[in-house]
């Protein structure tokens, strides 16, 4: 949005907001198009300055809006820069075995994010955005689990010293992967059972290498267990709720939010209630509980206020949590109707605008 004088206009020039008379009343509707007679009007009403839409004002969903902006090209810089020290680091691990330097790590996630903790872009917005090469795909996927173990440590109440060993388990816990050959890891389409059963062999592969290094032991289990789910459904060792570590419960999530939401050269993001729908159809019963309803809550309350386009084409706000159905929150249309998605079944949440 640009703040410009009336005398500068050309026809053509998009509106951003209403323009309204010293009386107060409406001349000029917003998104309306310019055109010489419209801009006669407002200097007749005397009209100084008007906002109007840049181009990126142009673009129609909220991500699209931020991969243009400037706190995007700040972090990918940021990011690219510490990626490739921390590729650095995990070949050299995989070559002599001897652990990464945390203190390292920890400098990587506090220099990728420290401009960000205000900014209305939140880190996991940012990363669902980002475009990565698919030969690099380990590395930043790791980098991406600890960025967003370190975002969401607050909301499961950890305290510092938890946080932290919970953001060396982004990074560590899916090492095992490494020894597994890329054409396998990559390939689209249904995988064969031997193919399946070497993908599934990293847990263990990634328990072996962790073994025996000097590191908390919950980074090791969330290694072999980050794909145990609590009905027993999950592997390597088929285990029930009390059986897996806490802080695999929390991988478990994080690294399934993050495959949902990371860009996909065959897909364009997926709307934040589009994922938190997926969890509730999928999740309930694997995934733990407390944490899963912790995380659906807190992910929908990133996006409180937040404009999104219904399934209609209606463009609403988000105004409040449904704690019954997470993926259909309450949201409030333009002219100040509420609609509740939880009984209004037949519309749902297209993308955030």
């Amino acid at each position: 949005m640009e703040l410009k004088a009336v005398i500068a206009l050309q026809p053509g020039a998009v509106v951003a907001e209403d323009v309204l008379d010293h009386k107060g009343n409406v001349i000029v509707k917003k998104n309306t198009s310019l055109d010489k007679y419209l801009i006669q009007k407002l200097t007749i009403a005397k009209i100084s300055c008007i906002n109007i839409k840049e181009p990126e004002d142009f673009l129609t969903t909220y991500f699209e809006k931020i991969k243009v902006s400037k706190t995007f090209k700040q972090f990918y810089e940021l990011y690219s820069k510490n990626f490739y020290e921390y590729k650095k680091m995990m070949d050299d691990f995989l070559r002599t075995k001897d652990p990464l330097d945390s203190e390292k790590l920890f400098a990587i996630i506090d220099d990728i994010t420290a401009p960000f903790k205000h900014s209305k872009i939140t880190i996991l917005d940012m990363l669902t955005v980002l475009e990565t090469s698919e030969a690099d795909f380990l590395y930043t996927h790791s980098i991406n689990v600890a960025l967003i173990c370190q975002y969401t440590a607050k909301w499961f109440r950890l305290d510092d010293d938890d946080a932290r060993s919970l953001v060396l388990c982004g990074f560590y816990y899916d090492i095992g992967k490494f020894m597994i050959p890329s054409e396998i890891l990559l390939k689209r389409g249904r995988l064969s059972d031997s193919e399946f059963k070497m993908i599934k062999s990293h847990a263990t592969t990634g328990y072996k290498i962790l073994e025996p290094l000097d590191i908390d032991e919950r980074i090791k289990l969330a290694a072999l267990m980050h794909h145990e789910r609590i009905d027993g459904s999950g592997y390597p060792g088929n285990l029930v709720d009390e059986q897996i570590d806490q802080f695999a419960k929390i991988i478990a999530i994080l690294d399934s939010y993050e495959a949902m939401t990371s860009y996909r050269s065959y897909r364009a993001p997926l709307c934040p209630f589009t994922v938190i729908e997926i969890f509730e159809k999928d999740g309930y019963g694997k995934y733990d509980t407390g944490f899963y309803i912790t995380f659906l809550e807190r992910m929908v309350e990133e996006y409180i206020g937040k404009e999104v386009e219904l399934s209609d084409g209606t463009i609403c706000v988000v105004v409040l949590i449904n704690k019954q159905k997470y993926s259909r929150p309450m949201v409030k249309t333009e002219d100040g109707k509420y609609i509740d998605l939880a009984t209004q079944k037949d519309l749902s949440i297209k993308a955030l605008v």
